[in-house]
C-alpha cells in the first residue's frame, strides 16, 4: 500500500493531524512571545494541552492501518464504530505473537451482548430499519448460540441491504464500489478486501469446519459445518461496517468535494480551539461512559421491599424502566393510548402519525379492561436495557384473564448521546412485540 493510501491519510485524519501540528508551532511561538510580555491565560492552557492530543491523535490514526494489514485476510476490518480499546487490544496481541488469544478477543466481542448498544445505530438508516426485525432475530439467535440460524440471516442481511444502497448489486457482487473517500470502513483495504476473500470460490461439497463467512459455500449449501461463533462474529464484524460505509455514503462521503478554502490566520486559531474543545469533551464523555459501564452491575431488585408491586406512579422514581412499565398500565386503565405511543421504540428515523399510531394502539387494547397489574420482576440486561415483567389482569369478551407481559425497554440519551439506567437525561422506550399476545386466552 502507497503511504498517501493509508487509512492514517484520509481527510479526517489528515486535517486533524495538520491542526495540532500547526497549532504545536503555535503552542512554541506563544511560548516564546510571553517573554516580552503576550500573555493569554485561556490560550495557554488550551496550548498547553497540545502535545498530549498529538501523541494521542497520531497513535488513534494509525491503529486502523495496522489492524487491517494484521487481520483483513482473516475477515476482519477496521471500522468507525469498532471499540478503539478493542481495536488497540487485538492489535498488541498479535504484534506480540498471539494471533489465536487476538481472534478470540474479536469474536467474543462479536458474538456478545456488547454489540447490542450498536444495533440501536441501524434503525437510523432506511435500508436497514425495514430489515430490523431480522437484524433482532439474527442477534437472540447469536446470544442463543443458534449459529446454524443467525449466519444465513446475517449474509442476507448484508447482501440485501448493500444492492438497496447501491441502488443495483448487492455486497458480493465484485462490481459493487464499497469504497468512500473519507471512511474507514471503506478505505480500499477494508469492505473491499473481505468481499473478496469471502467470495472464495466453493466449488465442493465439505463438512469441514470453516472460520469464514463464505457466501457462496453457505447460502448454497457446500459449506455444511458452518454453524460456529466464528463465523457470527465474522458476519456481525462485517455488517456493522458495512453500516459505517452507508452512513459515509448517506453523509455524501462518496465523491471528493470541493477543496475549502483557506482561512485566515485568526479563522484557523478559532477553529482549532473548537476543534480541541470538542475533541477533548468527546474524549472526556467516551472515558465517563467506559468508567461507568466498567463498574455497571444489573440490580439486584427484591420486589415489595426495594420497589413496590403495584402503585401510584410517584412511588417509583424517574428516569428507571419500572416506572415507564407502571405508567404503561396507569396509562391502559385510562385509555390513553397517545401516551402510551410515546413509550414505543421506533427503530426508524421516519416521523409517524399520532393519530394513526393511537388507532392502532386503541384496537389492540380497547377491547380488553386493565382491572389490576403488579411488577413481578426487573431483569436488567446490560447499562441501557432492562426487562420488566407486569402480572396484568384485564376482561377480554367477558372472561378475566391473568397474563405476564415482558417490556424490554431501551434507554434513550437526549440528542443522540448515550446514556443509561439512572441517568436523567434517560428516556426508556419499549419493543411493542407483547400487545397480539394479550388476544390470545390460554
Amino acid at each position: 500500500m502507497k503511504e498517501d493510501d493509508k487509512i492514517e491519510n484520509i481527510p479526517s485524519y489528515s486535517k486533524l493531524r495538520n491542526e495540532i501540528e500547526g497549532a504545536d508551532s503555535l503552542r512554541k511561538f506563544v511560548k516564546f512571545i510571553s517573554f516580552f510580555g503576550f500573555k493569554d491565560k485561556g490560550l495557554n492552557e488550551t496550548l498547553d494541552k497540545i502535545p498530549d492530543f498529538k501523541k494521542q491523535i497520531i497513535h488513534l490514526s494509525t491503529l486502523p492501518d495496522k489492524f487491517n494489514k494484521i487481520f483483513a485476510q482473516s475477515g476482519w476490518i477496521a471500522h468507525e464504530s469498532m471499540n478503539s480499546d478493542l481495536m488497540e487490544k487485538a492489535v498488541g496481541l498479535a504484534e506480540s505473537g498471539k494471533i489465536v488469544e487476538a481472534n478470540h478477543e474479536l469474536v467474543n466481542y462479536y458474538c456478545s451482548g456488547e454489540i447490542e448498544w450498536l444495533l440501536m445505530h441501524f434503525k437510523g438508516i432506511p435500508e436497514f430499519a425495514k430489515r430490523y426485525d431480522f437484524i433482532k432475530l439474527a442477534y437472540q439467535d447469536t446470544i442463543d448460540k443458534k449459529f446454524y440460524s443467525c449466519i444465513p440471516i446475517l449474509l442476507m442481511i448484508i447482501d440485501g441491504s448493500v444492492n438497496d444502497i447501491d441502488k443495483n448489486k448487492g455486497f458480493f457482487t465484485e462490481s459493487t464500489d464499497l469504497t468512500a473517500w473519507d471512511s474507514i470502513a471503506a478505505h480500499s483495504s477494508g469492505l473491499s478486501v473481505i468481499r473478496d476473500v469471502f467470495n472464495s470460490n466453493r466449488k465442493r461439497t465439505t463438512t469441514e469446519p470453516i472460520d469464514m463467512p463464505y457466501r457462496n459455500g453457505i447460502i448454497h449449501g457446500r459449506d455444511l459445518n458452518y454453524a460456529n461463533e466464528i463465523v457470527a462474529a465474522k458476519c456481525w464484524a462485517t455488517l456493522i461496517a458495512i453500516k459505517d460505509w452507508a452512513k459515509a455514503i448517506k453523509e455524501g462521503k462518496k465523491e471528493i468535494p470541493e477543496p475549502e478554502k483557506e482561512l485566515s490566520f485568526k479563522d484557523n486559531l478559532a477553529e482549532l480551539k473548537r476543534s480541541l474543545d470538542q475533541y477533548s469533551e468527546i474524549k472526556k464523555k467516551s472515558a465517563e461512559v467506559s468508567r461507568k459501564v466498567e463498574k455497571w452491575k444489573p440490580r439486584q431488585i427484591v420486589i415489595g421491599v426495594d420497589i413496590p408491586k403495584t402503585g401510584d406512579v410517584s412511588e417509583y422514581t424517574d428516569f428507571y424502566p419500572e416506572k415507564e412499565a407502571i405508567l404503561f398500565a396507569t396509562y391502559w386503565q385510562k385509555k390513553n393510548y397517545g401516551k402510551i405511543v410515546g413509550q414505543i421504540q421506533r427503530f426508524s428515523s421516519r416521523e409517524v402519525s399520532l393519530g394513526k399510531e393511537a388507532k392502532r394502539i386503541r384496537d389492540l387494547l380497547d377491547n380488553k379492561q386493565l382491572i389490576d397489574f403488579e411488577i413481578t420482576k426487573v431483569d436488567d440486561k446490560s447499562p441501557a436495557i432492562s426487562e420488566i415483567t407486569l402480572k396484568v389482569s384485564y376482561v377480554l369478551n367477558n372472561e378475566t384473564v391473568t397474563k405476564s407481559i415482558t417490556f424490554r425497554f431501551i434507554c434513550e440519551g437526549n440528542n443522540g448521546e448515550i446514556s443509561m439506567i439512572g441517568d436523567n437525561n434517560c428516556t426508556w422506550r419499549f419493543i411493542d412485540n407483547f400487545f397480539y399476545d394479550l388476544d390470545i386466552i390460554r
